[in-house]
C-alpha cells in the first residue's frame, strides 16, 4: 500500500508542473457583460476553483512580501492548530497558505509525504515564510526541534507567531528569539483581506450575477401580485440559485412593508407589518418589498440588500415620494463613501459618517446595527484523496463595530488599507409621507447593501453598483 500511495502522490505532483495546469490555461472572467447577461454566463465549477487558486498564487508572490515588510516581519511561522480565533481548527490563514495545485488539491507534506493522516494525506504541521530580502522563502519545518535549528540559522529580527497555546513554540524559539516574537494576528488579517486585481474583477462579476438574480426575482418571473407570498419568494430565490449552480450561505430575508391605506384594503392584519421571514404574507399591489440575501461564488459570499415596489392599481410608475426618498438615500451613501480614507480605523470612518450633515427627513445615517464590514469569504481546498478539510467561511478585516461573532479577526480598530473589499450597508432611513407613523417619523430603511472595493487606483468603488436606475418595479 505504501508503494502504491507513493506512486499516486508522485503522479499528481508531476501533473502540477505539466503544461495542462499552466497559468495560461486557467479560465478568464467573462468580459463586457451588461445587466441581464450574467445569468447566461455562470462560470463552471471547475473553472471557479482554478481561478481561485490562481488568485491565491498571485497573493503569495505579490502580496505576501509586501505584507511581511509592511509589518516588519522577517519570519512568519504558522501552526496547524493555532486557529482558535476562526470557525474551525485549520482556519483560513493555514488553509489558504497551503501549497496546492490548480484543482484546489493540497499537496502532501514535504516532510513525510507517504504518511496517511486525516483524509488519507498528511498535511504540514508547520509552515514557515522567511523574507530573504529578494523573495519570500517557503520552508516546512518537520517539528519544533527543526524550528529551533532554522531560527538559530537565519537569526530573524522579528518573528510572527500565533499566541494561542504557543508555549511549545516559545520554547522552541529560545529566550532570545522568543523575545523577538510578535502576535501574527495582524499579519493574518492583512493576508486574508488583501485582494489581487483579478479577485476584485472576480467580485465585480459576482455582484453582477447577484444583481441579475435579484432583478429576476423582483419581477413577474417570480412574483404575481395578490398570489405570491413572501415565503414563496424566499424559496424561489433558493431554488433559482440551485438551478444556476450557485450556493447560499444563509436563507434569504424578505421583508414586506405596506402603507396604512392599503392595510385597510386587504385581509392581513396591521400588526403583521413590516412582515419578515417570521410571518409570511401575500405580496400585494402597493407593497414595498426588500430582499437581504447572499450567494457564494469564486470565494466571495455577497451580502446584498435591495428594494422593489409593486405598482398599485392605476399606477404606471413608482410614486414620486418614494423615488425622491430613494435618491436621497443613495446620495447619502455617496457622502458616506467619501469617509473611506486609507489609514482611518473603522471607528473613525463610522464616527465621521455619523457627523455628515443631512436633511431633516433623513433620520438615520449611521446604521441601526452596522454600516460596513468585510464580506464573508471561503476557500475551496481538498486533500488529494478528496477530503475537504476546511468547509467554513471567514470574515476578516475592518468593520464599523468592535466585534463580529464568532470570530475576533474583525475589528473597528483595524485600519483601512488598499486592495480590500467591503460590504457597504449603511442603514439609511428616510421619512416618507403616507407610509405610517414609523415611516413618517423613524423613516423607511432605504440603504442599499452591496460589495465595494478600495484600491489605490480608484479609491472607493462600487463593484457593479446595485439599483443605479432606482427601485425595482413589479407590475
Amino acid at each position: 500500500m505504501k508503494n502504491i500511495l507513493t506512486v499516486g502522490v508522485l503522479a499528481i505532483v508531476s501533473f502540477v508542473a505539466s503544461p495542462l495546469a499552466s497559468r495560461g490555461d486557467v479560465p478568464e472572467i467573462p468580459k463586457n457583460l451588461k445587466p441581464g447577461d450574467y445569468l447566461e454566463n455562470i462560470i463552471p465549477v471547475r473553472d471557479r476553483v482554478q481561478m481561485m487558486e490562481r488568485a491565491l498564487r498571485w497573493k503569495k508572490e505579490n502580496a505576501l512580501p509586501k505584507i511581511m515588510r509592511e509589518q516588519n516581519v522577517d519570519m512568519w511561522i504558522i501552526r496547524n492548530d493555532e486557529a482558535d480565533l476562526y470557525y474551525n481548527n485549520e482556519g483560513p490563514v493555514y488553509s489558504s497558505l497551503l501549497p496546492a495545485d490548480f484543482q484546489g488539491m493540497t499537496l502532501p507534506s514535504a516532510v513525510d509525504p507517504d504518511r496517511r493522516g486525516v483524509g488519507g494525506q498528511e498535511l504540514p504541521l508547520f509552515m514557515m515564510f522567511r523574507d530573504t530580502g529578494s523573495e519570500i522563502e517557503y520552508i516546512e519545518p518537520a517539528d519544533y526541534a527543526h524550528i529551533t535549528e532554522l531560527v538559530e540559522k537565519y537569526d530573524p529580527k522579528t518573528i510572527a507567531i500565533g499566541t494561542h497555546n504557543n508555549e511549545p513554540m516559545l520554547e522552541a524559539l529560545g529566550s532570545e528569539h522568543a523575545g523577538r516574537s510578535i502576535d501574527s494576528w495582524l499579519v493574518g488579517i492583512r493576508w486574508l483581506e488583501w485582494m489581487s486585481p483579478e479577485q476584485i474583477e472576480m467580485f465585480r462579476y459576482v455582484m453582477g450575477v447577484h444583481n441579475d438574480l435579484i432583478a429576476e426575482g423582483f419581477s413577474n418571473v417570480a412574483i404575481t401580485p395578490g398570489v405570491t407570498t413572501s415565503d414563496d419568494l424566499n424559496w424561489w430565490f433558493r431554488h433559482r440559485a440551485r438551478e444556476l449552480s450557485l450556493e447560499m450561505e444563509n436563507h434569504p430575508s424578505i421583508r414586506v412593508r405596506r402603507s396604512p391605506a392599503n392595510i385597510k384594503k386587504y385581509p392581513e392584519a396591521a400588526e403583521e407589518f413590516p412582515a419578515s421571514n417570521a410571518n409570511s404574507v401575500i405580496i400585494r399591489p402597493g407593497d414595498f418589498v426588500s430582499c437581504d440575501m447572499d450567494i457564494r461564488l469564486l470565494g466571495l459570499v455577497t451580502d446584498v440588500h435591495q428594494f422593489a415596489y409593486v405598482l398599485d392599481e392605476g399606477e404606471s410608475e413608482i410614486p414620486q415620494n418614494l423615488v425622491v426618498a430613494f435618491d436621497k438615500a443613495n446620495n447619502m451613501q455617496d457622502l458616506i463613501s467619501k469617509e473611506f480614507v486609507v489609514g482611518k480605523t473603522g471607528k473613525e470612518i463610522q464616527d465621521a459618517s455619523k457627523a455628515i450633515p443631512s436633511t431633516s427627513d433623513v433620520v438615520n445615517t449611521s446604521g441601526r446595527f452596522l454600516a460596513f464590514h468585510p464580506p464573508a469569504m471561503f476557500i475551496r481546498r481538498y486533500q488529494l484523496f478528496g477530503f475537504m478539510f476546511w468547509k467554513g467561511s471567514y470574515v476578516a478585516g475592518i468593520a464599523s463595530w468592535p466585534k463580529y461573532y464568532p470570530t475576533s479577526i474583525v475589528s473597528d480598530q483595524h485600519k483601512l488599507s488598499y486592495s480590500t473589499v467591503h460590504v457597504f450597508h449603511p442603514g439609511i432611513s428616510v421619512q416618507v409621507e403616507g407610509w405610517g407613523e414609523d415611516g413618517e417619523s423613524e423613516g423607511m430603511n432605504l440603504g442599499v447593501g452591496q460589495v465595494v472595493a478600495f484600491t489605490e487606483e480608484n479609491g472607493f468603488e462600487f463593484l457593479n453598483r446595485s439599483q443605479t436606475l432606482g427601485l425595482h418595479v413589479i407590475r
